[in-house]
This record gives structure tokens, sequence and C-alpha cells, in this order.
């Protein structure tokens, strides 16, 4: 894959999760919960 076609890839890819964490009520609280649960467990 070519650098353009990988960074038009990436570009479109968080722009949608991030659309989608905007938009969607129950993914944002989701991921909310999950990357709290991580960091608590990695916090030192």
């Amino acid at each position: 894959m070519k650098w353009k076609n990988y960074l038009v890839l990436c570009l479109l890819l968080s722009v949608g999760f991030s659309a989608s964490i905007l938009f969607v009520p129950g993914l944002s609280e989701t991921l909310e919960g999950v990357l709290l649960g991580f960091l608590s467990t990695n916090a030192s």
C-alpha cells in the first residue's frame, strides 16, 4: 500500500470513529468505561 493511500485510510478511519463517538450515545459511554478501566488498572 502506498503511503498516500495509507494516509487517506487512516484519516477516514479516524474521522469515522470520532463521528461515531459523537453521534452514538451508547458507544461513547462504553468507550469511556473501557478507557477508564484500562487506565485504572495500568496506573502506578
